[in-house]
């Protein structure tokens, strides 16, 4: 090898740096490679010729390769020199299988740039034994049919970066078995076809006869073609996949059609495949996991589907799954409170999704259970436990969904049986840790409210009059806003010093001291807050928009809004949700979705 040839050739096109090493002898001269990248086919075959007369190696000098164990005909592909590659191949037709150090052939990598005239060219310009040229689709299905590390073949690169259909055929018609081959995903060309609506390439890998090779394809955990075209949501497609007769529908997790289209909540699709299913098969199949379709559809939280498997077979209501569950202990389970409630609605429910919910920690559902009047929230399970007795027992990974679920069982009645299998947690021992930083914020919070208004009592919206008769006097002090200003300050001032006082005993130590002050200082602060809100807004009002009304107008719009959000969870703090009471618990419905609401953070969907 030349000194030459040991210089790092460019990064650009098919290489990059080098992921392991290519053994020296075998190692492409740089000159060779920027000559295959630039594909001037004169140019190529010049350097070609002085390498091979400096180091008499005119038969290998071609076999040689990059760091990335790229070939000339690599090169060619990934820059579509089209008249080069057919040089190469002329003089080197082994080169055509030949692999880099990703599995990729000369054809993978023009099918990846969407080049399959290229690929076309390549395998034309392939010599058979006579030493003709011969048609794409007579050359040898070995070409076709090999694999990178990803398990792609050429027409997986064509269908995955969308080439041509009319290209993608001809393809297909040089090896049509390769259409049902599967790669590391599970998915086959047709799969690729159906999810991209490739009406032309599925028509022609329809026409082919390959029915001897499909067990293969089903030993190798192929995806279901039919799952693509649900994937796609074509309605057309989904037609046009399902008349595949020799198309298996089921996939490695015993998963039909139906169960695919209901667990991504395509009803178009799920209309067409009841429509199809003559025998009811399908709608009563279990997964392996032991569902039906509509269980998976509960699951999933869509009642538009639950309602349309309904509707076919209204008994699929009471179906169970392997594990003993209908599709209302699913929902609640999973904590779908929409199907819940259109369960309920169009069925006597029992109290057993009121357990799971529980269990679980929906408090959405809770709330929903526990407000129809036909659930039992103190009938027991197996193991003698109420709902109320797994809230207190079972440790859920946010205490204030425990104590939401709680709320909602205690104020519709909900009491411990008394005679439950499972022994009550023992609830914490309270100390001073529990309240001690609790304290110290609300502290620090009324000591700020108390120096701010103790400051803003001093400097008076407008200033004071300078002149007789009314020197020292405030200017605006016979105005109405100013009068409110005043008071409402006042008031935020007093109870902040107030609560600031009654949180100073709580420093005490003591625990019921602690606990009382810490009860009777939040409301006190709650209100200098919202009366600060109040003077500001009649401050503002008086200094510098009193003579535009559309703007005191628009102030006092977002005012508004604002103290009665505000006056939404300090309300929360003490409407006592827990009571029994009718009226008390019409009251805090809403409050109590809004908690549900504020508590829920964004969930990672868990495919199935």
């Amino acid at each position: 090898m030349l000194q030459g040839s040991r210089s790092d050739p460019p990064t650009q096109g098919v290489d990059a740096p080098a992921d392991e090493d290519v053994e020296q002898e075998r190692l492409m001269d740089s000159r060779m490679y920027m000559q295959a990248t630039q594909g001037h086919v004169g140019d190529f075959i010049r350097i070609l010729h002085s390498i091979s007369s400096e180091k008499e190696l005119q038969s290998i000098i071609l076999c040689q390769v990059s760091p990335r164990k790229n070939t000339c005909l690599h090169i060619a592909a990934s820059f579509g020199h089209h008249d080069l590659a057919k040089y190469i191949v002329r003089e080197c037709p082994d080169l055509i299988k030949n692999k880099n150090s990703k599995g990729d052939t000369a054809l993978h990598i023009a099918a990846r740039k969407r080049n399959l005239s290229f690929v076309k060219i390549v395998m034309d310009s392939c010599p058979s034994g006579s030493g003709a040229s011969r048609d794409v689709e007579k050359a040898e299905h070995s070409l076709l049919r090999i694999v990178n590390k990803e398990g792609n073949t050429v027409l997986h690169e064509a269908l995955i970066n969308r080439c041509k259909q009319e290209e993608v055929v001809i393809l297909i018609k040089a090896d049509p078995q390769v259409a049902y081959y599967p790669n590391k995903e599970g998915k086959s060309p047709l799969y690729l076809a159906a999810e991209a609506h490739y009406f032309i390439v599925v028509e022609a890998i329809g026409k082919s006869e390959v029915e001897e090779h499909m067990n293969i394809n089903i030993d190798r955990a192929a995806k279901p073609a039919v799952h693509g075209a649900i994937l796609g949501k074509n309605e057309d497609m989904l037609e046009k996949i399902l008349d595949l007769k020799t198309v298996h529908q089921r996939d490695e997790h015993g998963r039909t059609p139906l169960h695919y289209a209901a667990s991504i909540g395509y009803l178009e699709g799920v209309q067409t495949l009841l429509a199809r299913d003559q025998s009811n098969f399908d709608r009563y199949h279990r997964d392996d996991q032991g569902f039906l379709p509509i269980h998976v559809a509960s699951r999933r939280g869509y009642v538009d589907i639950v309602k349309e498997l309904l509707q076919v077979s209204s008994d699929s209501i009471e179906l169970l799954s392997k594990h003993g569950e209908n599709i209302l202990h699913v929902a609640a389970k999973y904590g779908k409170d929409n199907v819940v409630d259109f369960v309920l609605k169009k069925k006597r429910g029992g109290n057993t999704p009121l357990h799971l919910a529980t269990m679980h920690a929906h408090p959405k559902v809770v709330n929903y259970l526990t407000w129809d009047k036909r659930v039992d929230v103190n009938l027991v399970n197996n193991k003698g436990q109420t709902a109320f007795d797994i809230a207190v027992s079972v440790e859920h990974p946010t205490s204030f969904h425990q104590r939401l679920i709680w709320t909602a069982l205690k104020s519709t009645g909900a009491r411990p049986a008394g005679n439950s299998k499972v022994p009550p947690k023992l609830s914490k021992s309270p100390n001073t840790d529990d309240y001690k930083d609790r304290v110290n914020t609300l502290l620090l919070v009324s000591t700020l409210v108390a120096t701010v208004t103790f400051a803003a009592g001093f400097t008076m919206p407008g200033g004071y009059n300078s002149s007789d008769p009314n020197a020292g006097m405030a200017i605006f002090l016979m105005r109405n806003m100013f009068q409110m200003f005043v008071i409402c300050n006042t008031i935020a001032m007093y109870t902040s010093i107030l609560a600031a006082i009654i949180l100073i005993w709580a420093q005490l130590g003591d625990l019921n001291l602690m606990d009382t002050a810490f009860r009777w200082a939040l409301p006190f602060l709650g209100l200098a807050l919202y009366a600060m809100s109040l003077g500001f807004m009649a401050g503002v009002s008086l200094l510098v928009i009193s003579n535009l009304h559309w703007l005191a107008i628009v102030v006092f719009i977002i005012g508004i809004i604002c103290l009665v959000s505000l006056s939404v969870p300090f309300l929360l703090l003490f409407i006592p949700s827990k009571s029994t009471n009718r009226i008390l618990r019409y009251i805090s419905y809403y409050p109590f979705l809004l908690l549900v609401w504020a508590s829920e953070g964004p969930k990672i969907k868990q495919e199935d």
